[in-house]
Formats: C-alpha cells, structure tokens, sequence
C-alpha cells in the first residue's frame, strides 16, 4: 500500500469517529452552490439531472442513527428566485408534501445573472425577514448579501436567528481579495448593527483558499456579529491534503463543463456567532458540520471516484459529481427546550385529613427527531395554598418528563383556593412559564344515626308477644347527622348484612347513596307472626362517606325482636294465657257497648260486654303459659266483683249472682 494510501486510509478511519459522534438536531441547515447561473444569461436556470436525489439523500442521511430533511437551504448561484430556487421548492415539496417547503422572494442585485436564494421548511422554521443590502458593482461586492431572519415554529421571538448567505468574489487576484473584503466588511456592519448576543449564521461560497485571507479574518475579527468556525479549522485549505474531509470544490469529473480539478479547496462555509457554540437554546451541535458526500477519500479526485468510501451508493455519487462543481455544507443545530407542564385534575370534594395527592409533569416538548437535538430544559416548580410540594430538575426532549406528587392541605373543611407554578430559565425557552389555580372543597366526614341530633348507633325494635296470625310494623329512620354546616359529606348506604331470624324479623332496608348531611330516609320494620316461637335478627348496616378521596366507612345495628303465640280463647291481651288481666279487661267494659267484631274486650263479638264474654274467660281459665306467677289462680277460685248495683260471686265454671 503505497504512502499516498495510507494517508486516505488514516483520514477514512479518523473522519468515520467524527461521523460516529453526530448529533441530529431539529435544525439542518444546508448551504449550496448549485451552479445554476453559470453561463446563463437571459434564459431560466435549469437544476442538473439528478439534483432532487442529493437533496433527499441529504435528507435521508443518517447522522447517529437519526435523518432529517432539510429545514434550510441557502443556495447559491440562482437564476432568480422566482424560477431557479422556486425549482428546488417544488422538488422538495414533490419528495416531502405539498406545502411544506416556500423561499424567499427577494432578488439581490449582482453583477452578471448569479443570484442567492432561500429555501425553507415551514413546518419548522417561519421566514420572518428578508433584506439585500450594500451594493453590488465591478468594483465593491460580485453580488449583494443577503440577510434572513427566521424563527422556529412554536417558539418566541426570544429563539429568533439569522443567516447571512453570500457569494463572494471569485479569483486570486489582488482586486478580487479587495472586493472581498470589502463584503465582509458590509456583512459585519450589518451584523454588529443587530446589536449584542444574536444568533447569526454565515453561509455561502467564500472563495477563499485560507483562514489568513483579509476578507475571512474581518469576519472572525472582536464584535457584536463575530463569527466563528463550528469545526474551528484555520488553514491553508488549497492543495492540502490535511484538511481533505472538509474540501467542498471540486466534485466534478469535467464532463458537465463546469469547475473541475479534484476536491481540493475549501470554498463553501457555515460561521457562527459565539451564541451558537455555548450549548444552550439554540446551539450548534458538534460533530454535525461536514461537506456531504466526502470523507476525505477523494482528496485531488472527483466525488464520485470509486476510492470514495462515503456511505452512498455509486449512483447518488454520480448525481453528487455532475449535478455542480461544489458539495453542500450540512450542519445540525439544537433548537431551545420547550416546557410542557400538566397537572392532573384536583379533586373537587376530599375528606378532612385524608391524604390526596395530585400529579404534575414537567416534560421537554422541542419538537425535535433525537433528545440531543434540542437543549435541555431546566425548571422549577412551585404551590401555594392548597397544594404543597415541588422542586426543580433538568429534563431532556423525548423523554419522559418529571413527576411531582403535590399533596392536599386537608386538615381544614371549608373550600380552599391553591395554585401551581412552574418556570425555566433555559435559554430562549419556549413555554418557560406556567400557572394553574386549583381548588377544592374539604368536608368532614358523615355521621349515620338512627336518630336526629343524636349519634345512635344501635336500635332495638321488640315486637313483643304476638298470637299467630297476625301481622305488626314499625317504622324509623336513618339520618345523616350535620358535624359542620355546608361542608359535611354525604352518605352512602352501601351493603346490608342480616343474621338470625331474618325472614320472620323484616326490614324493607335498601343500599342509597349521597344522602345530604341533615336529612333521613325513612324505613319500615315487619314482623311475620305465621309461626308460634321467639324470633330475633339483626341488621348490620355497612355506610360510608360520599365517593370522594379520603371516604371512611362506619357500621350501624339494627335489631328487631319479637314472640309468636298460639291463640287462645279467652286471652283478650294476648299474652299467651287466660287469666286476672283478661277478667280484668271484661270488668273494665262490663254492660259496655264496642265495636262490633273487636275481639279485645267482647269475646263474642256481639258488640256488647256482659255475661257470655265473662262466661268464655272463665271457661277458659287458668289456660296457656302465665307471663307471671301471681296470674295463675288456684283452684276452688272463688272472687267476689262488685259493681254498681251488682255483686258478684264466682266459682269455677258458673256464675252465681245475688
């Protein structure tokens, strides 16, 4: 392997590490000569064959592991911008949509027909300003610069920058480096008149062959607009295989009558202003700057040589070779963080001290192909009242962003006012301040009784001694006591659980939910009497709080009782036995008229009280269970009842009246 060899071989390899470090950004900017003008005079200027394949290759191009269609191509040697770049917008548009790419519409003056124009993505960048200044004559400026000033979309005038697109004087003679110099000048004035901290960009073709040549070193020179090389390669950069990878002129193979002789100078640039080289908001990211199409393999060689090692095929080689005699410049700059709070909602109704708490996201929205394409955005979140929590951090674009729990103050009932804030103080941050109020009302909690103004917890129903047959009910009420007026929760109902006697002992109880804070509902107890026995059930009532964070639950107990009997003939109480509280009940009526068919004190059913209904009790005497052993009267009975005009004497089964 000859020497000649080697040294392509070390460039390959060192070139291949740079590329391996690319960063893909939102912004690639393009500048290009594309040879349009040449020899035209009069007539339009049409882009070679092929030239749509460089442009969506460059498009295409992989840089760590990411592409990105042009956002800006500042071109070079244009017929005019009304036919020639116009041109490049519908090929672009052809390969990307219908409205994506416009251009500028402003023709500079120049000497012979060679033009400037501009060309850019509207979905990522928005043409602000256009402006063609200095004058162009044999004996100042070949053509007048021309300035643009863009911004990205969805941001703030803070993001704004500009590019500066020349081309300057050909030739190596001593008048041609003068009127040069005499441009840059213009171009600095211009610059330095935009006042300090701009973001400026300056492309175009220089053509230059070293870093020491006047018209350069004005650019570079102490100022507002100083400019600066991104790959920061000062040089003798003609016929110098050292600085092979960045040679921009010439790619062409002589066939297309234009400029031919082998990449070896560099004529084609991007300088920055030093805003662009600090990191922060927009920023170029290092490593992206490289002439498209050379890795430094085909150093004295057209582009499209067989030695070039560039990974494109041989056929976009071609294209590359014959579509001009100089490659595009590609470089990759950062755009600003863009700050996206959320808050998920607060809710509108909590229990007292319960704990709640909210959810806020701080993401890097950039609208950005990789996370290193944009800054990192760093923030600081804040609350007040009825929220606390927060903190600050440093988030990246396509990732997921920072999550802050925010907690309720719920330690008082009342309705309370609270808020989030969040701030960046990344540079030319887009959304860098946020505000949110929030609020919500704390309650206190339920209070279920089965009486008003009172906290029952328990209620006993006793049904007491039934004979079968016979059906009783008994009504009461659930309420929901009032602990703080307006703000106590409402209660729920939510699960009825009975044991025992159930199905004799019954409730028409029923699940509710968001019973008001000093009201009832009303319910009704049943006793079912088709059975002699002693019978008991008990309800458990499961309530709770109002669906609401923080809810508590409490239970009540509802217990019925109650005893069945076998009816007896006689047993006007009915309680199971015939005995002194049932002849009772016939005296106190005695020669009393009553409702027909009430069996309470006329046994007969006659409507009136007199001796037979005293003759069916004591037939019946001393019949069933006596609730009470004083009731049970020994036999030989004998009593004696005086009445009004009467006297009474009683033995067992007969009745003797004196």
């Amino acid at each position: 392997m000859s020497c000649r060899q080697l040294g392509l071989l070390f460039l390959v390899l060192l070139f291949s590490c740079c590329r391996a470090e690319y960063a893909h950004g939102q912004i690639r900017i393009v500048t290009y000569n594309t040879a349009n003008g040449t020899g035209i005079e009069g007539n339009t200027a049409i882009p070679r064959t092929g030239m749509e394949v460089v442009l969506q290759a460059i498009g295409d191009e992989s840089t760590g592991g990411i592409a990105k269609p042009i956002d800006i191509l500042a071109l070079q040697e244009q017929d005019d911008v009304a036919t020639t770049t116009q041109i490049f917008v519908n090929m672009l548009n052809a390969i990307y949509g219908p409205g994506t790419y416009a251009r500028g519409y402003v023709l500079n003056d120049a000497t012979t027909q060679i033009h400037t124009g501009i060309v850019y993505n509207t979905t990522t960048v928005t043409l602000l300003e256009e402006h063609a200044f200095g004058t162009a004559s044999g004996s100042t400026s070949a053509r007048q610069p021309m300035r643009y000033k863009f911004r990205p979309v969805g941001y703030t005038s803070s993001a704004d920058f500009y590019v500066y697109n020349s081309h300057y004087k050909a030739s190596t003679e001593a008048a041609s480096l003068v009127r040069r110099a005499y441009e840059a000048e213009i171009i600095r004035a211009d610059a330095d008149a935009l006042g300090q901290s701009k973001h400026i960009i300056y492309v175009g073709d220089y053509n230059i062959q070293s870093s020491s040549e006047d018209s350069y070193q004005i650019l570079l020179s102490p100022g507002n607009g100083q400019a600066f090389d991104p790959i920061d390669s000062p040089g003798n950069w003609h016929n110098n295989f050292g600085f092979a990878p960045i040679h921009t002129q010439s790619p062409h193979d002589g066939s297309d009558n234009l400029a031919e002789g082998g990449m070896d100078d560099r004529l084609d640039f991007q300088l920055v202003t030093s805003e662009f080289l600090d990191d922060e908001g927009l920023s170029y990211i290092n490593g992206s700057y490289h002439a498209f199409g050379n890795n430094g393999t085909t150093y004295d060689l057209p582009v499209n040589s067989v030695l070039n090692t560039y990974p494109l095929t041989q056929a976009k080689l071609d294209d590359l070779a014959h579509v001009s005699d100089h490659l595009p410049v590609v470089a990759d700059y950062q755009l600003p963080a863009r700050m996206q709070v959320t808050v998920d909602p607060v809710p509108q109704r909590v229990m007292i001290n319960s704990i709640v708490s909210v959810s806020a996201t701080v993401t890097n929205t950039a609208p950005v192909v990789a996370s290193n394409g944009a800054d990192e955005l760093d923030y600081t979140i804040t609350t007040l009242g009825l929220l606390s929590g927060g903190g600050s951090g440093s988030v990246d674009a396509l990732v997921a962003g920072d999550v802050y729990e925010l907690t309720l103050n719920t330690s008082v009932v009342g309705t309370r006012n609270g808020q989030v804030n969040a701030s960046s103080n990344s540079q030319a941050v887009a959304n860098g301040s946020f505000f949110k109020g929030v609020s919500s009302t704390i309650l206190d909690h339920a209070s279920a009784s089965f009486a008003s103004g009172l906290d029952q917890n328990t209620l006993t129903i006793d049904f007491g001694t039934l004979t079968t047959g016979g059906a009783i009910t008994s009504d009461f009420d659930l309420f929901n006591l009032e602990l703080s007026s307006l703000f106590t929760s409402a209660l729920d109902l939510d699960m009825i659980v009975g044991q025992g006697d159930t199905g004799i002992l019954l409730s028409n109880l029923a699940t509710f939910n968001n019973l008001a804070a000093g009201d009832s509902h009303g319910f009704i107890a049943s006793f079912n009497t088709g059975t002699a026995g002693s019978y008991s059930a008990t309800y458990t009532l499961h309530l709770s709080d109002e669906d609401v964070p923080g809810e508590a639950g409490q239970t009540l107990t509802l217990q019925l009782l109650g005893q069945v009997i076998e009816d007896l003939v006689g047993d006007l109480d009915n309680d199971g036995f015939v005995g002194l509280s049932d002849l009772d009940i016939i005296l106190t009526n005695w020669n009393k008229t009553v409702p027909p068919g009430d069996p309470s004190a006329d046994p007969t059913g006659d409507g009136f009280v007199g001796l037979d209904d005293l003759d069916i009790v004591l037939n019946n005497w001393n019949s069933g269970t006596p609730p009470h052993a004083s009731d049970n009267i020994p036999e030989p009975a004998s009593i004696i009842l005086l009445g009004p005009g009467l006297t009474l004497y009683l033995r067992r089964c007969q009745i003797v009246e004196s």
